[in-house]
């Protein structure tokens, strides 16, 4: 009896490929953000930063 391929993957291969993208992009993002916030600090500055961090864990973590 031959056995089927089972892909443990819940999202179609595109999706992962993007997934993986913005993962790598948040890194850089993250430094950036952090040294403008040092800089220049805002209100705004400290959401987007904390959307950032939010963003990378969710996916390094595979929440999302």
């Amino acid at each position: 009896m031959a056995r089927r391929y089972f892909r443990k993957a819940r999202f179609p291969g595109w999706l992962l490929t993007v997934k993986n993208a913005i993962g790598q992009l948040t890194v850089p993002l993250i430094i950036f953000q952090l040294i403008r916030t040092l800089l220049f600090p805002s209100a705004v500055d400290f959401f987007i930063i904390l959307i950032l961090l939010a963003l990378h864990f969710g996916i390094a973590y595979e929440i999302f």
